[in-house]
């Protein structure tokens, strides 16, 4: 009984490489994720977000503000300085 028990951990312990790479961690980009997250929420492109985020560029769809404020918890109004 103890050689089986040896026998089956030997075949749990064997490893191919596809096995391996699929153990590996889905890496997180917390920044890239929260624009993707918006983008897809807003029906718009990353580059829109991204015009919205770092350029300062305000959407003119009322809509995409309040996404951005729900999902931020900023008040609209404070999104971005003037």
């Amino acid at each position: 009984m103890i050689e089986r028990n040896a026998e089956n951990q030997e075949k749990v312990a064997k490893m191919t490489l596809k096995g391996y790479y699929l153990q590996i961690p889905e890496a997180s980009h917390p920044k890239t994720d929260f624009v993707n997250e918006i983008a897809m929420e807003a029906g718009v492109s990353v580059a829109t977000v991204r015009n919205w985020v770092i350029y300062g560029m305000k959407p003119a769809n009322k809509k995409h503000i309040e996404i951005l404020s729900r999902k931020t918890g900023i008040p609209a109004d404070e999104l971005w300085e003037d």
